[in-house]
């Protein structure tokens, strides 16, 4: 139990946050930075963080009080109870104000550790209820008691997913991810300049290397499209444990040097500014940071019709949809879009005016704000009249 950073910063006046991460990378990670970095100022923060996350998570952050707490993704009986008694002893030393959860997998431990130390709970769900973890939240929190939990969703489509597993609808919020998409639009003049070339045309994609991602049917449009356009080259940005499979099925497919591997990259404004068509092949997906990004690059976009994906993409409007693990209709809408590039542009257009509109870093931290005021001013209402209560009691 040793705090790695920021402790004794004399912030005690403020109101408490602590924040609990499961093991993470992309997307969640990402958005609880933006919340670390964005609520430093405001409130004296504290962080619980599985022990291989920690320096990368940490790496230019403002001072954070940490804690090593050795959360595993899958279920673990004996590791769970080890790190659910850390949590307890953290959240009885600190008494934070609010307990801020990512991912079920946290939530399964955080939940009754908060409940046990009376700390309200705020759970945000990052990802498509069908994560393994997930039929166990519902019941858990019934069990312990959670009206006083609050949950966060970040599409709507989750939202009904809570819902319907039994979470009230006054439990649920909708926030939506959002994104800075200055540097997108910077670096997207360059596609501009690029895009009157008509010598190559980039179709592209970035993810994870996880299964869940669809990465295996990008490369199966990719065979199916690269003997009709022979202007058409492909990119992969990212990187897992998954590549090698997918580098043996490109090469099953004869794909060559038409399809290229970029690995982790430090710069993406940059490579989506190369991108003329950006492909979201995925099986699930909660709500896709990185589809926000390719529309602010200006790409035209092409996606699978899941989760929150179609709350940011009218079909034929902001871009085209199409069914999850079907090739045959990803390739017809990129080769739609290869054939008419007026009606890509315009699909471009559209959604990166949507994305500015509705979708901005900006916009997601404010409502988080201002949930967290609420949330905040219940509790001390609680605390208010707990004290009251017991100052009765003791006049009687």
């Amino acid at each position: 139990m040793q705090v790695k950073r920021g402790e004794g910063d004399g912030c005690a006046a403020k109101s408490g946050i602590f924040y609990l991460i499961r093991p993470a990378s992309g997307g969640m990670q990402a958005h609880l930075r933006q919340l670390l970095s964005r609520f430093s100022r405001e409130y004296s923060l504290y962080l619980g963080l599985p022990p291989e996350n920690e320096p990368a998570f940490l790496a230019g952050l403002p001072a954070v009080s940490s804690f090593n707490l050795p959360l595993s993704g899958g279920v673990s009986p004996v590791g769970d109870l080890f790190t659910f008694r850390q949590l307890y002893g953290l959240l009885r030393t600190l008494r934070p104000d609010l307990l801020h959860i990512h991912g079920f997998k946290a939530a399964l431990t955080g939940l009754p550790a908060a409940r046990l130390a009376r700390v309200p709970v705020l759970i945000t769900v990052h990802n498509y209820p069908a994560h393994r973890a997930s039929p166990y939240l519902p019941a858990a929190g019934r069990l312990l008691g959670a009206p006083g939990a609050h949950y966060v969703a970040v599409s709507n489509t989750l939202a009904d997913e809570l819902a319907a597993q039994g979470i009230l609808q006054e439990q649920i919020s909708v926030i939506h991810n959002g994104i800075d998409p200055a540097p997108f639009e910077t670096a997207a003049a360059e596609r501009f300049s690029r895009s009157q070339s008509k010598d190559a045309l980039l179709v592209g994609t970035a993810a994870r290397f996880a299964p869940q991602k669809g990465l295996s049917y990008f490369v199966k449009a990719a065979a199916v499209l690269a003997p009709l356009f022979p202007q058409m080259r492909f990119l992969i940005i990212g990187d897992g444990p998954g590549r090698p499979a997918l580098e043996k099925l490109a090469r099953q497919l004869g794909l060559g040097r038409r399809l290229s591997f970029s690995g982790y990259c430090t710069d993406l404004p940059r490579r989506l500014a190369g991108i003329d068509i950006f492909v979201l092949p995925s099986l699930t997906e909660g709500f896709s940071l990185t589809v926000l990004e390719a529309a602010a690059s200006g790409c035209a976009v092409v996606a699978s019709r899941v989760g929150g994906i179609p709350e940011v993409i009218t079909d034929g409007v902001h871009g085209l949809l199409v069914p999850p693990a079907d090739v045959a209709a990803l390739a017809r809408a990129i080769a739609s879009l290869a054939r008419d590039p007026e009606q890509a542009r315009r699909l471009g257009r559209a959604c990166r005016e949507r994305v500015k509109a509705q979708f901005t870093l900006e916009r997601m931290l404010s409502r988080t704000a201002s949930l967290y005021e609420q949330l905040l001013a219940g509790s001390r209402c609680r605390v208010s009249e707990l004290a009251t209560s017991s100052g009765a009691k003791e006049k009687r």
